[in-house]
């Protein structure tokens, strides 16, 4: 009896240890989809950022450029929209 007892309190160990992870594991999804993206940008240095287009591309053009802000989405700091960077990639939808 003793150890049908102690058999079923292992069990039972074992089941709240998985319901406890599931549930855990469920609010880091809930977390992690709803929180905003923490991402860090990198340097105007790093990427070669430059205040002159270059070849005829210009930060007005790229995928990454915030035009209301004049800011990327990537490289920190106030960017020019005559600017460019190595990071440059001709947005699809312009």
């Amino acid at each position: 009896m003793i150890h049908e007892s102690q058999e079923h309190m292992n069990s039972f160990k074992t089941s709240q240890t998985r319901r406890g992870f599931f549930k855990t594991m469920a609010f880091l999804g809930l977390v992690t989809f709803v929180a905003p993206k923490a991402h860090a940008k990198g340097s105007k240095t790093q990427f070669k950022y430059q205040d002159t287009p270059k070849n005829g591309e210009t930060c007005k053009e790229c995928m990454f450029f915030e035009p209301d802000s004049n800011t990327c989405k990537i490289v920190e700091g106030n960017i020019s929209p005559e600017g460019w960077c190595t990071l440059y990639r001709q947005d699809p939808n312009k």
